[in-house]
Parts: C-alpha cells; structure tokens; sequence
C-alpha cells in the first residue's frame, strides 16, 4: 500500500509484508532520506503509523515522533532482544532485498544463544565494560559463534544510535568481529575426491561433480535446469560444456524451497567445465537421464525433475559418502577444493573472484594456498 500526501514537503510512505509475514512502514523524510518507522503484525497498525508519520511531516513534528522505536516501544527501556527484531525485520541487503530466511533465522539465535546475558538488558544499560565481560567469557566458550554475535551487537547498537536511541555505541572491541580459525578448513584431496565420485549413484554424482570441479554453492547446485547446461565453442575453438549460474535456491524449513538470485552480484556467471575430472561425461549422462524440458532440474525428488532436494535429500548421502572416502571436512570444502586447484593453475585473483562468484579479493584470496612447491617454482 502506498500513501502519499498533498503538499510542500510530498511526504511519502509505504507498507509492506517481510518475509516473515510481518507489515514493515517505511517512509521519506522531510530531506530525502528513506527511513524505517516499525515493523507490526497487523496491517491495520502498520497503516495507523505510517499515517502518523506523514502527518507528523506535514505539522513539521515529525521529529517527535522519530524519538520512537516502533511497535510501541520506549527507547528508554527497548532491550537488546526487542532492537535485534526491529533491525532484523527492516534490514536489506546490499543487493537492496530482504534478508533470506536463514540469514533473518540466525540473528534471533544468536541473540538467544549466545549473547544471552544481554538479551533482555535495555539497550541504555549495556556498557562497554558489560560488553566486555560478555566476550570474554563468550569467546572462550565458542569464538566462531563469539565473533558472529559480535557483528550482529555492533550492527544493532549503530542502528539504535543512528535512531537517537542511544547516546553513543558501547561496542568498542577491536578486531571481535574479525575471527579466523587458527586451522583452515580441511580440503579433500584428489583422491578422496575422486573415491567420492566413484563410489556415489545420481544424481549425488553430478552433485559432487559440481561442487569439487566447478566450484558451484550448494544452493545453485541445487537450482540448474536442463537450460543452464549448454554446449558452446570456447576461445580455443573446441567444444566445451558450459553452467549458467543465475539462480539458486534457499530453505525456509524443509518443505518450502524459496528461489532467488544468488548470493552476490558477482554469483551471476557462466562456467567453462573442466575437460579434467569427469564431470562433463556426468553432466552429458545426467542430462542423458532427465526429462527433455528446459525447466526440469538437474537434481530432483520426483522424476518429473519439478521437486527440488533438501538437506534430508543431501546430507544422508553426503555423509556415508566422506564416511567411505575417509574424508572428515565439509561439503563446501568441495567448492574450496575446485577453486585452490584453479589457482593452481596459474589463474590471477581476477578470474578465481569471476569463477568463484566472489566480489572482493579478500574471499577469492583463501585459495591462494601453499602448494610446498617452493623448489620447483625457484628451478630446483
């Protein structure tokens, strides 16, 4: 629903549904600024807000009214859990989208799990000193989950602050927000890898295939159809299959499969498969395998190809898979393990960011891994 009002200052506003089925108001300011006023569970409130904003910006009140926190809260008490909500239900992206489901999931959890001692404290009585103590203890107890909890507090406290309902951001801790595990994550090796692929049935192969020799995330895997799969003449002349990526596929819970872009901009590519690997004969056998209709997905439930996996779907078959390849790492490490074999064959930070979908050079940089080579690149 869109409202506008008549006259000098134009105010403007709008009302609608989050992800979670909650009504969020949003509105322009006085100098042109986009602002959040509150997110509700009925519309009707929702509406009644957004009529109070505009109003308030014609009176030239507004600026009361912007001392408020929304769904009737008291900046003055608010607490830590009750923010955490209202940052959660109006915060974008970057690409200018509503959080995905696990992303708006993981905020109320950390919040109830991890910074538990603060959860329920106003906001105006957390202290920098407070804040200390929490993480001090916090990250002896889980320092990945310590870190993560870290950036959702400081993102909370700069949106209570950029809404006037703190005096200043208590979070001052340096370098909380930044952990790095101490080990890098295990990659597989080509042989775990290749056991891996012999020992599974499809459509886990062409999975697998995928993950380790095209660098794909779980959720595009998991979202190609028999269109994104095509045949084209490379650079050099020759046939080379090709996987367009431009969709990938998010659970919110098991049963509702929600299809979006993918995770960034840079996600967007298309991808030459290697002629090493096997995984253009599985991909040609795959598609050998499947309905002829452009839209049938590559990995499915029903043989119709109409009904995507789940983790119930993949996790099974992931699991006994490493169990028998003796392989103890993730299933994204398959994707690390494509993308350090790319640059080990001499791709620049450039082309492992495109292949990777990747849009800053800190993430494509973990593949540039020690080989223990350093003889034979010095002519020894």
């Amino acid at each position: 629903m869109e409202q506008n009002t008549r006259g000098p200052r134009r105010a403007r506003g709008s009302v609608s549904r989050n992800r979670v089925g909650n009504w969020q108001v949003r509105y322009t300011d006085p100098h042109g600024v986009r602002r959040a006023a509150g997110t509700f569970q009925r519309k009707a409130d929702a509406e009644q807000a957004l009529a109070r904003v505009l109003t308030a910006i014609e009176n030239n009140t507004w600026a009361v009214l912007d001392d408020t926190a929304g769904d009737g809260l008291d900046p003055k008490t608010v607490t830590l859990r009750e923010a955490s909500k209202l940052y959660t239900d109006n915060r974008m992206n970057r690409q200018g989208r509503s959080l995905s489901w696990n992303t708006a999931a993981e905020y109320p959890r950390l919040v109830d799990r991890v910074l538990t001692a603060l959860a329920d404290k106003p906001l105006r009585s957390i202290t920098a000193r407070g804040i200390e103590r929490w993480w001090s203890a916090a990250y002896q107890e889980a320092p990945a989950q310590a870190s993560k909890s870290y950036t959702h507090l400081n993102s909370v406290m700069k949106y209570a602050l950029k809404r006037k309902w703190i005096r200043e951001n208590p979070c001052d801790i340096e370098g909380a927000g930044n952990y790095r595990p101490l080990v890098e994550p295990e990659t597989p090796t080509d042989t775990e890898v290749a056991l891996m692929l012999e020992l599974s049935d499809q459509p886990m192969r062409t999975v697998l295939a995928l993950a380790a020799h095209c660098g794909l995330r779980k959720g595009e895997i998991l979202e190609l159809r028999r269109k994104d799969i095509t045949t084209e003449e490379g650079p050099d002349g020759t046939s080379w299959l090709y996987v367009h990526i431009s969709r990938a596929v998010v659970w919110e819970g098991e049963n509702n499969p929600k299809v979006s872009p993918p995770k960034t901009p840079g996600s967007i590519r298309s991808l030459a498969v290697p002629k090493t690997g096997g995984a253009e004969q599985i991909l040609l056998e795959r598609l050998q395998e499947i309905p002829e209709h452009p839209e049938t997905l590559l990995v499915s439930r029903d043989q119709a190809g109409k009904v995507h996996w789940g983790e119930s779907m993949l996790n099974p078959r992931w699991q006994k898979l490493r169990a028998q390849a003796g392989y103890t790492g993730r299933f994204h490490s398959l994707r690390n393990y494509h993308l350090t074999w790319f640059a080990q064959q001499g791709a620049t930070l450039r082309e492992v960011m495109d292949r990777g979908g990747h849009t800053t050079p800190r993430m494509a940089l973990r593949y540039q891994r020690s080989t223990g080579r350093e003889t034979s690149l010095l002519g020894g």
